[in-house]
């Protein structure tokens, strides 16, 4: 085998890493993009919504028992490996109850938070809940495998889960037994057998007596406490959409603005999302830092351009033809939440360097102005425009975190403004990298 495939596969250093996470990401995207057509089509626009209606609140739950835990537990993971069987501990323990916490309050709130929806998708709705705990679990292991430097379970553990799922769906689809609930369940599968075959080996190499569990706390608490309502804020940011458009649009309205959410969220392939940047610059000098921060910029940059602009030239015919005539309609909310993916994705490199700098208190400032903006256009803009009216709410905050962030680096984290465009020099660094 050549030795680029090699280590490609190895993930050795943060080139290969980063390389092959965007190639896993990108053969998620494929598979969820089938899954997604496969439930589409087979359950049409109206069922559609009643699976995003059911898994909605779930999945925050799941989101929200990680919030300041999962970054603190990367970054514990990554300076005291001495110490990380501790570590880890507390860290499933806390995300685990924290998971089963919000569970028991959404299974006896689900009619109030299901809304209008709730007629018929409130039993789905409680029996996803199981959701919560794989995905806090999952989240706790990605990040551990992330601040350890092992780059290919990292990445495998984002990706098994969607593998997984669609095995499970397309047996599900062959037996003809493809319905909402089978399909959740297949989600629900899809997570617990890649978490059978990836924890065993993660606690297995783990270091230190699980007696250091005190230190390891107070260690995890100090920062998940300040970087919580960075992820709080975010979290909000994320879901604030769904959960307007669950009580305010009819089930086959919210099938369209979740297919076209859907199909924008594949563009952010182009960037790793497993902790790598967050990993690599938490163990640099400042200057370092802030080095790896410019060039992930620049990369990312020039990722999506190119890729933005075939896709604004296709996205009517490519949503018509793969989803159905049904789903025209989603193509004008597709295009704004194409670029608000875009722009976030470069705010979320730039919040990883105020993390790694120690400074996770500023970016949850950043990340309340971004919430803040969104709801106060989304309360203007929803009732009269709907689905478009909450994907440009969605832009608007994204814009100003964007905007918060870039100002940040020059006045609060004291680094030169970076460049935004690659050059040669840029490109033989890419290259150093790999060798």
């Amino acid at each position: 085998m050549p030795r680029f495939l090699l280590r490609l596969i190895a993930a050795d250093r943060l080139g290969y890493a980063a390389m092959q996470a965007i190639l896993l990401q990108a053969a998620g995207v494929l598979i969820n993009f089938a899954t997604g057509v496969i439930t589409a089509r087979v359950l049409g626009a109206e069922g559609r919504g009643v699976y995003a209606a059911a898994t909605t609140w779930a999945m925050l739950a799941g989101s929200l028992a990680t919030v300041g835990l999962a970054d603190a537990v990367l970054i514990q993971a990554r300076k005291r490996p001495e110490v990380s069987r501790a570590t880890v501990a507390c860290g499933l323990l806390a995300g685990l109850g924290l998971a089963t916490l919000l569970s028991l309050i959404a299974f006896f709130s689900m009619p109030l938070l299901l809304g209008r929806q709730a007629s018929v998708a409130l039993d789905l709705a409680r029996a996803s809940l199981v959701l919560a705990h794989l995905g806090a679990v999952s989240v706790i292991v990605r990040q551990v495998y992330a601040g350890q430097g092992r780059y290919l379970a990292a990445n495998l553990t984002a990706f098994l889960p969607t593998a997984f799922h669609a095995l499970l769906l397309v047996g599900f689809l062959l037996s003809g037994r493809l319905t909402v609930a089978t399909a959740i369940a297949s989600v629900a599968g899809g997570s617990i057998l890649a978490l059978a075959l990836l924890l065993p080996a993660l606690l297995r190499d783990l270091q230190g007596p699980l007696s250091a569990w005190r230190g390891a706390w107070r260690d995890l608490k100090t920062f998940a406490r300040r970087a919580v309502f960075a992820d709080l804020f975010g979290m909000a940011a994320t879901w604030a959409d769904r959960i307007v458009l669950i009580h305010l649009l009819a089930p086959v309205q919210l099938g369209v603005y979740v297919v076209a959410a859907s199909l924008a969220q594949r563009i952010t392939i182009f960037t790793p999302k497993t902790g790598l940047l967050l990993s690599a610059m938490s163990g640099e000098r400042p200057e370092h830092a802030a080095q790896l921060h410019h060039l992930a910029l620049r990369v990312t940059i020039a990722s999506y351009l190119p890729v933005v602009a075939a896709l604004f030239l296709v996205d009517r015919l490519l949503m018509t033809t793969i989803y159905g005539a049904e789903f025209a309609a989603a193509v004008l909310v597709f295009r704004i939440l194409v670029i608000d993916r875009v722009l976030s994705r470069l705010a979320a490199v730039s919040s990883q360097l105020y993390l790694a700098l120690g400074r996770p208190g500023l970016n949850s400032a950043i990340r309340g102005v971004e919430l803040a903006v969104m709801i106060g256009l989304m309360l203007l803009l929803t009732p009269e425009h709907g689905a478009a009216g909450a994907a440009s709410s969605l832009l608007g905050g994204t814009v100003a975190r964007l905007l918060l962030a870039w100002g940040g680096l020059v006045g609060q984290l004291r680094v030169p403004f970076p460049r935004l465009w690659l050059n040669r020099a840029d490109l033989a660094g890419l290259r150093a990298t790999l060798d």
